[in-house]
């Protein structure tokens, strides 16, 4: 079984990314005969699994925080994105199938190696789609930017507003979430995040009184309040 060549991790043959950090999984390179006098050494072991806490950050641009966007398309359909805040930029990262089906897929095949059921393996699939974008905060920022041809970012010094709009959902629980308009010198971005108190506190953290909320909607201690 070959291993991610960036960060260790066991990847399954046919993968094309890595699960943990989203590094291009060479296998051509990692493969080697019976015959080879190097087929005898000792393969890496995994590295132990951290939390994005805990993973080295980058130095020249440390990334304070990710959000999980959306772009609504038709049909209910909608593009998925995570927005990297450093200090300097808001980057855009589009999160392909390609790049989710191949997290699931070594999310399944590790369960099922390790001995779990349908069940266990598909709440490590639905764990591997959610923390898919955490990788970001070990990544340095140019890397993130240059991952896909869909990627792009605005300057922090741009952004002139952050306004946040409650939506309905229109799904059975009721739930909300917001609608974000970034509005800059080059341009507007619309996107959909959930109703997430982490996330407002990073755009505050980032762009201050620049974030306008709803009207009565406030936030202390991680609760969220909303007023009428």
């Amino acid at each position: 079984m070959p291993y991610c060549e960036n960060c260790g991790k066991e990847v399954s043959s046919s993968s094309k990314f890595c699960g943990r950090c989203g590094s291009p999984v060479n296998v051509d390179t990692q493969a080697t005969t019976v015959d080879s006098p190097k087929a005898v050494s000792a393969a890496p072991q995994p590295a132990p699994s951290v939390s994005p806490q805990t993973q080295t950050k980058s130095t020249s641009e440390p990334v304070l925080g990710v959000l999980m966007l959306r772009k609504p398309k038709s049909l209910g359909r909608y593009d998925s994105f995570s927005g990297v805040l450093t200090g300097q930029r808001l980057i855009f990262a589009q999160m392909t199938g390609d790049m989710l089906k191949d997290a699931i897929k070594q999310s399944r095949e590790q369960a099922k190696s390790e001995g779990k059921g349908f069940f266990g393996q598909w709440a490590e699939q639905l764990k591997a789609s959610a923390s898919f974008a955490q990788r970001y905060y070990s990544m340095e920022p140019s890397v993130v930017l240059a991952e896909t041809p869909g990627n792009s970012a605005v300057q922090n010094s741009s952004v002139n507003e952050v306004k946040l709009k409650l939506k309905d959902t229109g799904t059975q629980n009721n739930t909300r979430e917001f609608e974000i308009e970034i509005k800059s010198s080059s341009g507007k971005y619309k996107f959909r995040m959930d109703e997430n108190n982490d996330y407002v506190q990073m755009l505050k953290t980032v762009y201050g009184d620049r974030v306008k909320t709803p009207f009565g909607y406030f936030s202390k201690g991680g609760m969220k309040f909303s007023i009428g």
